[in-house]
């Protein structure tokens, strides 16, 4: 029998160097059996401070500015394809670590059909609160539930969501898709695979044994709702839905919703809070900017 095809393997870094060794290193002691390339994408501008590596990498990536988590996901499959064939490609954010095991399960599941896969993701360490265990798209407000029961991380199934920050795609699924929508600059670009994945007739599946720990917002304060984070969600909210009927409808739900939470933000924080509220409006300007773009 041939030795299976590899994964490639895409770690997306921005900034600090720590996060994305610990990423590495988590892949180095993953006993899986399943053979890996490994490509680290820097998406730092200017570039990042040199990695110590504790694996061997296929590709390293530099990109002259930071065009976005997806963009960067994208460049790093680019660049494994250029050595050889793989079964399939696990995209990780640097602030990810992969438990044991992690990489079979994630062959088996493209081996097994799935278009994509993901498993449980454990907020800062392996026995910390359950951050995924499976989502679901809700229609009526174009959002996205997560569960968090500790008894759906034991159960396989499909399901309408899979985060992008440590998820498996298979070969073919990824080029019949496309990947990452690279004008989408960070947020919600997940939920937009998700949709195309799941239109081109492929499966979203949740995989126990895939699991990770998450060390959320080591770049963006997204754990304390910075600044940053509530624009760039807010901006993006819209983006996955291609209906601009339905983008319209949304940005009539999400509008009062929107100036309220500001009102609540600069209430609750006072000076802080200000420049949260700001962020939140500017966002959803971009966001009502979007309802009117061609899908």
């Amino acid at each position: 029998m041939p030795d299976p095809a590899p994964l490639g393997v895409v770690v997306v870094r921005f900034g600090d160097p720590d996060p994305t060794e610990a990423c590495l290193r988590s892949l180095a002691a993953d006993p899986s059996t399943a053979p890996r390339d490994v490509a680290v994408v820097d998406n730092t501008p200017g570039g990042g401070s040199r990695l110590a590596a504790p694996v061997a990498l296929a590709a390293e990536v530099s990109l002259p500015h930071n065009p976005g988590y997806g963009a960067g996901a994208n460049a790093g499959v680019s660049a494994l394809r250029e050595g050889r064939c793989h079964a399939g490609y696990v995209i990780l954010n640097h602030d990810v670590e992969v438990l044991p095991g992690f990489l079979d399960a994630a062959a088996a599941a493209v081996a097994g059909g799935a278009g994509a896969a993901s498993g449980p993701v454990y907020l800062d360490r392996r026995d910390g609160p359950l951050w995924y265990a499976g989502g679901h798209l809700r229609i009526l407000t174009g959002t996205v539930r997560q569960e968090t029961s500790p008894a759906e991380a034991d159960r396989e199934k499909p399901v309408a969501f899979l985060p992008g920050t440590a998820f498996v795609s298979a070969l073919r699924c990824w080029d019949e898709v496309g990947g990452f929508d690279e004008s989408i600059f960070l947020y919600h670009e997940d939920v937009d695979l998700c949709r195309r994945v799941s239109a081109a007739g492929w499966e979203l599946r949740f995989v126990p044994g895939m699991r990770a720990i998450h060390k959320m917002g080591t770049s963006t304060g997204s754990r304390g709702r910075s600044a940053f984070y509530l624009e760039h969600m807010t901006a993006t909210r819209f983006r996955p839905y291609r209906s601009r009927i339905y983008r319209a409808y949304l940005a009539g739900l999400h509008t009062p919703y929107v100036v309220l939470r500001a009102v609540r933000v600069l209430a609750a924080e006072g000076e802080e809070g200000s420049g949260k509220a700001r962020a939140l409006l500017r966002g959803h300007r971009a966001a009502l900017r979007s309802v009117l773009r061609r899908s």
